[in-house]
């Protein structure tokens, strides 16, 4: 099968993560061959791609909509030849829809990787007009796959039978081995971390991820934990703001707003607990980073966390907006015998696997397709 992604920009987040890790993990068996075309934007991952097997296309859109760019993308559909188009996230999912069917192309794919009421309007309503042109529909999560379902019954009768949820997957043996062989000294020297407890935030820098509840707990948490440090990792425009409260809330030296961490494991490895504020998130694969590192997590309850992490068990939830409910879990996490690590270890290696995420996805091609699955396949939720 001669498969194509279609996806924003390849920048080292999320969506493009998995996409990458599902050209890692597909058996050669399979016979897929993968296309990664992106529209704009950061092309970080594009050698990680090709060294992976994967074609990638640059359309190179210098805005949204760019009318050439969409002119290329046009004649590129009518020009290749691909069994199935399988676009991510909504503005690749419109276009790609559009110009997938006016190529020709009988299999189309969307994974929504967020919840419709995170998307601007305008965007939340082409993506919901260019919906029917979907074979199937994929949510990373039950959450996810309820409230655009829910939004399909309100607005578009029928719909929901083109739904199904895939979850995200990582491999955690793989993953937790690069982590226990990272080298950390570099990190400590030059972050100038003490031997006290580090506390890790992986993640963009906007407001969806709410680092600025994460610094306003850590106050909080250093009154009962002295010697306490926050690593928060990531990249985007609120970089300058979150370095800002830092300052404001005395927190220098103890809370580190580190920019990118590429390679991200030794962050992993020299860290106690993991914590994610998000007000959203749809599902959450540095959770499954944070399990595969042993790590205990603590994470707000919204959208499709629940669903990776289990309270009481791998780690602790709280609501959104709360510093002190938030700083009060990390204590708990950093001081309890409860084994979250280890039990977060065998729920990622087991309910989360990265390759029942790919047969799964390749299952479904070949459904579409008309190809008779194996056996051995694993079934979608």
């Amino acid at each position: 099968m001669n498969v194509c992604f279609l996806i924003n920009q390849l920048a080292p987040g999320g969506a493009p993560t998995l996409l990458l890790d599902i050209v890692r993990h597909t058996d050669s068996a399979a016979d897929v061959e993968y296309t990664v075309c992106f529209i704009e934007g950061d092309d970080t991952l594009v050698p990680a791609f090709e060294t992976a097997g994967a074609r990638v296309v640059d359309f190179g859109a210098e805005f949204k909509f760019d009318p050439r760019a969409l002119a290329r993308m046009a004649r590129f559909f009518r020009r290749e030849e691909f069994d199935v188009l399988h676009a991510h996230l909504p503005y690749s999912q419109t276009v790609g829809r559009v110009l997938g069917r006016l190529g020709g192309l009988d299999a189309v794919v969307s994974t929504q990787h967020s919840a419709p009421n995170n998307y601007h309007p305008v965007t939340r309503f082409l993506e919901r007009l260019t919906r029917p042109l979907d074979s199937r529909t994929v949510a990373v999560s039950k959450a996810v796959e309820r409230l655009f379902t829910g939004a399909a019954r309100a607005y578009e009768p029928g719909q929901t039978r083109q739904w199904c949820t895939i979850y995200n997957g990582l491999d955690t043996a793989a993953f937790g081995a690069t982590v226990r062989a990272a080298e950390t000294d570099p990190l400590r020297r030059k972050w100038d971390l003490g031997d006290g407890p580090i506390l890790l935030n992986v993640g963009r820098y906007f407001a969806g991820k709410s680092q600025h509840t994460l610094i306003e707990a850590m106050p909080h948490v250093v009154d009962t934990v002295p010697d306490a440090q926050l690593l928060i990792v990531g990249w985007g425009e609120l970089e300058d703001d979150l370095r800002d409260a830092v300052r404001k809330h005395g927190l220098d030296g103890t809370v580190h707003v580190t920019g990118r961490g590429s390679p991200i494991h030794p962050y992993y490895r020299l860290s106690d607990a993991f914590v994610l504020s998000s007000v959203r998130e749809s599902f959450g694969i540095v959770l499954l980073e944070a399990m595969a590192a042993k790590l205990p997590v603590v994470a707000t309850d919204v959208q499709g966390i629940p669903e990776v992490v289990d309270h009481g068990r791998t780690g602790l939830l709280v609501p959104p907006n709360d510093p002190k409910r938030l700083a009060e879990a990390v204590v708990e996490a950093l001081r309890t015998d409860e084994p979250f690590g280890e039990n977060g270890y065998e729920r990622a290696a087991t309910e989360f696997d990265i390759r029942t995420t790919t047969t799964s996805y390749i299952e479904l091609y070949r459904e579409l397709c008309g190809i008779t699955p194996e056996p051995s396949e694993v079934r979608r939720d």
